[in-house]
């Protein structure tokens, strides 16, 4: 190897060793070639949404590499609008709240919305596929949830 060259190669190496190399963006992280996240800006806790049947899921990575979805599931309709399906949705909010799944809250808001939070683990560090798994471990235990609510006449938030 000649010298111009050697003296590249320690340069590129120096500079990935002093860098993780990005290979692109997923909302407000940069991903690097082994998939690990970086939060681009670090005064901001790294927070980004997505639809989910319509309802807009929250998630934000908090100090313990947890992310943390939240969503307005539903809203409980007044009884002007339907008398017969508000207590069979307060009844669906009930049996609900006992069957969440480990780690899930479920909070009733003084407009009558019917919000779901929970949070999981990323690991460390954290990763862009423990990301989406975590988000679709979510919509998919989020999904009986909308439904029962949907059955017994929520409105849709």
């Amino acid at each position: 190897m000649n010298a111009p060259t050697a003296l590249v190669a320690v340069t590129q190496e120096a500079a990935m060793s002093a860098a993780p190399a990005v290979i692109g963006r997923l909302g407000p992280f940069d991903v690097g070639f082994d998939g690990t996240l970086a939060a681009r800006d670090l005064a901001d806790r790294p927070s980004f949404g997505f639809r989910w049947r319509g309802r807009r899921i929250a998630a934000c990575l908090d100090e313990e590499r947890r992310v943390v979805f939240s969503v307005l599931a539903a809203h409980v309709p007044f009884t002007a609008e339907s008398a017969e399906a508000r207590p069979r949705v307060m009844a669906a909010i009930a049996a609900l709240r006992d069957a969440l799944p480990r780690g899930w809250r479920l909070r009733l808001s003084p407009d009558h919305g019917v919000h779901l939070e929970t949070a999981a683990l990323l690991g460390s560090p954290p990763t862009a596929r423990r990301l989406v798994a975590a988000a679709t471990e979510f919509v998919l235990a989020l999904d009986p949830c909308l439904d029962l609510l949907e059955e017994q006449g929520a409105r849709a938030a």
